[in-house]
């Protein structure tokens, strides 16, 4: 039996893969996710995240291609993580309940950004700009955008996924947000 324990309370049951193959799978992984952000660091957290979030939810012997699984659910720790980071700006309406109470150049700022995240989201596909409003302004699940837009759930997640990640990247080029 192939055990993978990367810190304590994560083990992998991974009996159905050789030592070839799950070093494999872990440097594949690994690869995918460096791919995804140049942060190292992130991307430890986002792996270790990965194989405890796998380790919790299936045995490795159910899958047909755990690779593609684990990827699946490094995208959901990333999204997860980006979501943690972005401002609370896109919630238009706490900002504006919290302008009446603060100073001018507070206000000022605080508009700026929100005219930052406006034509970020102006410049996305007109489809993946929905889709993110709808998420993560109006609070439909992903089911629920699916059924109304007509697409798949991975087809959101997809445009999810995508729309934070440029979202989060063009406001750090911007000076808005920092990484850690």
């Amino acid at each position: 039996m192939i055990q993978v324990s990367m810190q304590p309370g994560i083990n992998i049951d991974w009996q159905c893969l050789t030592t070839t193959e799950a070093e494999q799978l872990s440097a594949a992984l690994k690869a995918f996710i460096h791919g995804l952000t140049h942060d190292s660091a992130q991307a430890d957290d986002i792996y270790q995240e990965t194989l405890l979030r796998t380790g919790r939810s299936t045995r490795f012997s159910d899958l047909d291609n755990p690779l593609a699984y684990m990827i699946t659910v490094a995208k959901s720790v990333l999204c997860d993580f980006q979501r943690k980071r972005i401002p609370n700006a896109v919630e238009i309406e706490h900002i504006d309940l919290e302008a009446a109470n603060d100073g001018p150049e507070l206000t000022f700022i605080q508009q700026q950004k929100l005219s930052s995240i406006e034509a970020i989201l102006n410049n996305m596909s007109p489809l993946r700009r929905e889709v993110f409003i709808l998420r993560r302004v109006d609070g439909l699940t992903r089911d629920e955008i699916a059924s109304r837009l007509d697409l798949s759930v991975e087809a959101v997640k997809k445009h999810l996924t995508r729309a934070m990640v440029e979202l989060t990247v063009k406001l750090e080029a911007e000076g808005w947000i920092t990484e850690n």
